[in-house]
């Protein structure tokens, strides 16, 4: 008997015998099948709750490990899922839901090998097991085994015809070969299953549109914004599409709507800023130009457009003060004498160069002055500023 299975049996006889057999498992399915209502209903965090419970009650439940890997799965959070699939496979060796779920799992993660391996094995258990062709489907396509991955998906598609889904990689596999044909007539069937598929309809605006269909290709962009205004691929073909036709006003409002999905669209700002500055609005140019280089401090696109844009926006004050800080320092003018610095009286201390001399009118020495008969300052007059302005008034923009 081996140590795990020595194990099993000791914390089974613990709950025997502190409990009935069968409360344990009434117990452990209810808060199972609670979880399962939850998840169908997409409240994913009480289901997790009701999971957990059921775990705790029976450990040794495979069915709760796998489903509560699977909400851990769609939460993003991989290394939980993989965590629990591996405690029901642990459980159940070759239990085909565990595994297929953890050859998603490495999808995600984008370890294809792992994710063949996983989905290989469960056909081997189950050949018609259809998440487990999808999932290899998957793998060949991102591998780029085009001719082993339309072969999975079209298995695939067999086990689901109602999954819209499964027709759109197919209509991406296609696509990534050049075949736009086969591309459109399966992106088509996606939107006969699901008509709000914004995706397929904005890949079929592109395949249109290297078919140069233009105008199919407008069609399908814009159906793809009507129905999803968050959709942001199709917002930037359609104010590609204005650009080349020179409706600068649309092209703007496209690039504003993938702005209002999100605000980090570094190209959306750029595209803006361009269009702001050809209609001389340059305070919504500087604004955008100005969120480019919050994402993209090193922007040196941005950072030139900036500094263009607030040369005329200087104020008063700083456009003196950037002309002070270039005109050149006063040079004596050639043949022009500098006047004679005035005299000075005895015994008084010479100024500093720093500050002008005082001047004084001739007059007589006062009564009681120390000056007898002594030199008397002399006013010296200097020249007096030009009247004219060096500073260039700002212009009006």
């Amino acid at each position: 008997m081996s140590l795990s299975t020595r194990l099993f049996l000791t914390s089974f006889a613990v709950v025997s015998a502190t409990q009935p057999l069968w409360a344990v498992e009434k117990d452990s399915q209810f808060y199972l099948d609670k979880g399962n209502v939850y998840n169908r209903d997409g409240k994913f965090e009480t289901a997790i709750q009701y999971y957990k419970e059921a775990v705790e009650r029976d450990p040794y439940n495979p069915e709760a490990h796998n489903n509560l890997g699977k909400i851990y799965a769609q939460k993003n959070m991989l290394d939980e899922a993989l965590n629990q699939f591996e405690k029901a496979l642990q459980l159940q060796p070759n239990y085909p839901q565990a595994l297929s779920n953890e050859s998603y799992v490495y999808l995600q993660k984008q370890i294809y090998p792992q994710a063949i391996l996983r989905a290989r094995m469960v056909l081997k258990v189950d050949p018609n097991f259809g998440s487990a062709h999808y999932n290899l489907g998957l793998a060949y396509f991102y591998t780029k085994q085009y001719a082993l991955a339309a072969k999975e998906l079209k298995l695939a598609v067999r086990a689901f015809p109602d999954n819209a889904d499964v027709y759109e990689r197919l209509g991406d596999l296609y696509r990534a070969q050049s075949h736009n044909e086969e591309a459109l007539a399966y992106y088509r069937q996606t939107i006969e299953t699901n008509p709000v598929d914004t995706d397929a309809r904005t890949k079929m605006g592109d395949v249109y549109a290297d078919l140069g269909e233009e105008k199919k290709s407008i069609e399908q962009y814009q159906a793809a914004s009507d129905l999803d205004p968050a959709n942001i691929p199709a917002h930037y073909q359609l104010a590609e599409h204005y650009k080349d036709i020179r409706d600068w006003k649309k092209a703007r409002y496209e690039y504003l709507m993938i702005l209002a999905t999100d605000d980090q669209q570094v190209r959306a700002h750029r595209e803006v800023a361009l269009l702001y500055e050809r209609d001389e609005q340059l305070g919504l140019a500087l604004y955008h130009w100005q969120k480019v280089q919050e994402i993209r401090s090193q922007d040196a696109e941005a950072s030139a457009h900036i500094a263009d844009i607030r040369k005329p926006l200087l104020s008063r004050k700083e456009a003196e003060q950037m002309a002070a800080q270039k005109k050149p320092a006063a040079t004596p003018t050639p043949g022009k004498k500098t006047p004679p610095p005035p005299p000075f009286v005895k015994g008084q201390a010479k100024s500093s160069s720093n500050q002008p001399p005082v001047s004084a009118a001739p007059s007589a020495a006062p009564a009681g002055s120390d000056v007898q008969g002594g030199l008397v300052p002399v006013e010296v007059s200097q020249p007096t500023p030009g009247s004219g302005s060096d500073v260039a008034t700002v212009p009006k923009i």
